[in-house]
């Protein structure tokens, strides 16, 4: 029911390395987040003690208790297991909607073994119920192994448009760096900085560090994001606050002497044709008008004639013969006109979004 942070100084844990004992703090931040109070009977949090690669410490009496609200919360080892406790002060208060309390535990003797430890969070509410537990993975990497800094160069970038990560990190035998993101993984072990694939929307990045001591795997990760301006977007429901525009007013246009040309179309939108025949056309002289959008390797073709010229040729009543076509964005349009009988069309571009259908140039 909360929602825990939780950070660790350093950052990843180093282990210990000769006479002088490593040390590391736990800074745990424990929010409620729920709209409404929750009644907590305590916060129990642990990790493995002993010698071996997957415990944090030999000695679980080393480790300083501190609190920051100390008037509403008590924190307190376990006596009976190595744990460490966090309960109200007052055994009926509530944890207030959008409160939180920090804990951390400082001095804390690393082991010298290489290894991935963890923390284990066991929630315990008034009124019964089973404890809920999770669980977060704790590095200990070899002494003066470092890694930090993963960061974009510029955290907002063109929709379309890579962007560029950077990280600090040190270089060593078994020690390897696995870039994480929408895509394939990708191995940046030789490098300390790497262009992204162009981005379309948000996008999170996980750099994921192992390093690997005698078969014993430490696994760290740092995460970063970059914002895209004008994203693309994947939406369920959508709730707007404030102004927005939803369609565009139409863009009308002709192939003025031309018989064909091409365009592409910047966003997703239809594309309208209407064609009316001057004369009587009822053969191959009859005009013809053609759309041909390609997009994900396939052509879809639309076309319309005007065989019959209309009573009025100014009379709106009578708009001749029309055409609509879908066009997704980044398709490439073609138009084309036939027929020898005299003729007149428009073309109307609906965009769906910010963007235009752009000729292309011969």
């Amino acid at each position: 029911m909360l929602t825990y942070t939780v950070e660790t100084d350093p950052a990843p844990i180093q282990v210990s390395q000769g006479t002088t004992p490593a040390t590391a703090t736990l800074r745990i931040t424990v929010t409620n987040h729920q709209q409404t109070p929750v009644h907590v009977e305590e916060v129990r949090f642990s990790y493995p003690v002993g010698s071996g690669p997957g415990d944090l410490t030999a000695k679980p009496d080393s480790g300083v208790l501190d609190i920051d609200d100390g008037q509403k919360w008590v924190f307190e080892r376990d006596s009976e297991t190595p744990a460490f406790i966090l309960r109200p002060r007052r055994p009926n208060r509530p944890f207030p909607s959008k409160d939180q309390v920090e804990v951390s535990i400082t001095g804390i003797e690393v082991n010298p073994a290489v290894g991935t430890s963890k923390l284990t969070v066991t929630e315990t509410l008034q009124g019964g119920g089973e404890p809920r537990q999770e669980e977060w993975p704790l590095a200990k990497v070899p002494a003066g192994f470092t890694v930090s800094d993963f960061r974009p160069t510029y955290i907002l970038v063109r929709s379309g448009s890579p962007a560029e990560l950077t990280w600090r990190g040190t270089s060593r035998d078994g020690a390897t760096y696995t870039m994480l993101h929408g895509g394939d993984p990708v191995d940046v072990t030789g490098i300390r900085n790497w262009p992204t694939p162009n981005l379309h929307r948000d996008t999170a990045f996980v750099l994921a560090v192992e390093v690997d001591v005698d078969g014993n795997v430490a696994e760290y990760a740092l995460t970063t994001a970059v914002t895209v301006a004008r994203p693309d977007l994947t939406i369920g429901d959508l709730t707007v606050h404030g102004k927005t525009t939803l369609t565009h007013l139409p863009t009308e246009f002709g192939l003025g002497e031309a018989d064909e040309l091409t365009y592409t179309a910047e966003t997703d939108g239809f594309l309208t044709g209407q064609l009316v025949t001057e004369e009587d056309a009822p053969g191959d002289d009859a005009p013809t008008l053609t759309v041909t959008v390609s997009a994900d390797g396939t052509d879809r073709l639309t076309s319309v004639q005007s065989r019959h010229a209309p009573p009025d040729p100014e009379d709106p009543r009578f708009p001749g013969s029309r055409l609509t076509a879908v066009v997704p964005r980044g398709a490439r349009v073609t138009i084309g006109r036939s027929g020898t009988a005299p003729s007149r069309h428009l073309l109307s571009w609906l965009p769906f979004g910010t963007g235009e259908l752009k000729p292309v140039d011969p």
